[in-house]
């Protein structure tokens, strides 16, 4: 079976969505209105919510790969020949990169900041680096490459 490929563009494409969708987010209703971004939410929390939809939005623009609860042995997405999309979300200047799960695949670490503008808080995309391993790979010890 041939190993099939995510294109750069959507990672790209996807991040970028999802970025703006969070930077969307809120409620406006009887209870008065809210902004999800103005609530302090803890950077972690935060990382996480972009993290999955990030996914989300991969498996909505290329619907090879298959969105996944994560767990010890499986990635978020994959596809029918077993490749596996794994990434790291990254708030800031953090330089820390975390072991991956022994599956073939891409590998991507997406850096961001949250910015605040007159009186618009949003996500920043900073970097997206990109990086191909094998299943003998636990850690990454090629760069991966920026794409953005």
């Amino acid at each position: 079976m041939v190993q099939q490929k995510l294109d750069s563009k959507t990672v790209i494409d996807a991040t970028l969505r999802a970025a703006e969708i969070l930077t969307g987010m809120g409620y406006h209703g009887k209870y008065g209105s809210v902004h999800l971004l103005r609530l302090n939410i803890q950077t972690n929390t935060l990382t996480a919510i972009l993290h999955n939809m990030i996914a989300w939005q991969i498996s909505e623009i290329d619907k090879r790969w298959t969105l996944h609860q994560v767990d010890s042995l499986n990635a978020y997405l994959t596809n029918d020949d077993g490749s596996a999309i794994q990434f790291r979300v990254i708030c800031g200047k953090r330089k820390e990169i975390n072991r991956i799960k022994p599956l073939p695949g891409l590998y991507s670490v997406i850096t961001y900041s949250k910015s605040t503008t007159d009186s618009l808080t949003s996500i920043k995309i900073e970097k997206i680096e990109m990086v191909e391993v094998t299943a003998d790979d636990w850690l990454i010890q090629e760069k991966p490459a920026r794409i953005f």
